[in-house]
């Protein structure tokens, strides 16, 4: 803990808020962020301070929170991890800090501007800017800003790009802990600041209880969300069994329907098979019939010519090839 103190710069949110404090540290790094606004001066910026847009609601906790004389108001957080939900955060800081610009019987029209500002350790949006500056629009006319007196900006510190102006790239790069010119006020300023911090027993005592708090915390959260994953991966393999078990069903059922194709297939197989015998049977006794009576009617013509019974008997047996039974019924007949 004590080295983590020792090597904690301006990326460490709890450095940063307790820098940030500082009057004119604070009142020039906003005019470095808003040049255009030519801020004189400031409210003492406030630390830590909560808000929350209703009672049962979600309260915000802001880093730095400070007005101007023109009644603008500003939150100025710092961003260490990335938890992936960087523009709900955004929507919900913006919100809280918008509900203070209004005054109530206050027209709309004169409700003050408010800004969240955003530094990051990441890129936010994964998109390679070093500086997001974000602004309601119209969807079919993207150029078309909306006026609402809202303005969120966002720092990406670890870009190299250096977009933004020499004095703003500054304090980025002292944020980073790179090189940076120590002719700058700022940058001067910045580094007393940090050196009366690090000397502050009772920050530094704070700095190790809530270091060791978070480092708990992030036990609990972690342990949170391994049970939670574990719930997930139950509810996944419990989800795939019932698909495999559904798919299981679905092949049966088909299974089955194959099963009674087969079946009637077979049937219809056996029928016709018991059509094709009946018919041979029918042809056979149709043949048979027709023998018989080619039989008789030469039994008959070779006796009109006076042919002895021996011969006949003979030519029938060889022709017809007739067993001497048959012939003997044929004759009997």
């Amino acid at each position: 803990m004590r080295k983590k103190w020792e090597m904690a710069g301006l990326a460490d949110d709890y450095i940063f808020n307790k820098v940030m404090l500082d009057y004119d540290i604070c009142l020039e790094v906003l005019r470095r962020i808003l040049p255009d606004l030519h801020i004189k001066k400031i409210k003492l910026p406030n630390n830590q301070q909560e808000f929350a847009v209703a009672p049962d609601a979600k309260a915000v906790r802001f880093d730095i929170y400070t007005t101007d004389e023109q009644g603008n108001h500003y939150d100025i957080e710092m961003q260490v991890a990335d938890h992936h939900n960087i523009a709900k955060r955004i929507r919900y800081y913006q919100t809280a800090s918008s509900m203070e610009a209004y005054d109530k019987g206050q027209p709309y029209e004169q409700a003050d501007d408010s800004y969240v500002i955003f530094f990051c350790n990441f890129d936010p949006f994964q998109l390679g800017q070093q500086r997001y500056i974000l602004h309601k629009h119209i969807d079919e006319i993207p150029e078309q800003i909306i006026e609402d007196g809202q303005t969120d900006i966002l720092f990406n510190v670890p870009s190299l790009r250096h977009d933004v102006d020499p004095k703003m790239q500054a304090f980025l790069d002292m944020i980073a802990q790179r090189e940076v010119e120590a002719t700058d006020p700022l940058v001067v300023k910045l580094k007393e600041r940090i050196a009366v911090v690090k000397r502050n027993r009772k920050w530094r005592s704070e700095y190790m209880r809530r270091s060791v708090y978070e480092m708990d915390q992030e036990m609990r959260e972690k342990k949170i969300r391994e049970g939670e994953r574990k719930v997930r991966d139950g509810k996944r393999e419990i989800l795939e069994g019932k698909r495999e078990l559904l798919e299981g069903k679905r092949e049966l059922q088909k299974g089955k329907r194959e099963i009674q194709k087969s079946k009637r297939e077979i049937k219809e197989g056996q029928d016709r098979l018991k059509e094709k015998e009946q018919l041979i049977q029918e042809r056979e006794q149709k043949l048979h019939e027709n023998q018989q009576t080619i039989i008789k009617t030469s039994i008959v013509a070779m006796r009109a010519l006076n042919i002895d019974e021996t011969t006949i008997k003979k030519e029938i047996k060889e022709k017809f090839d007739l067993s001497a039974k048959e012939i003997k019924d044929y004759f009997a007949k």
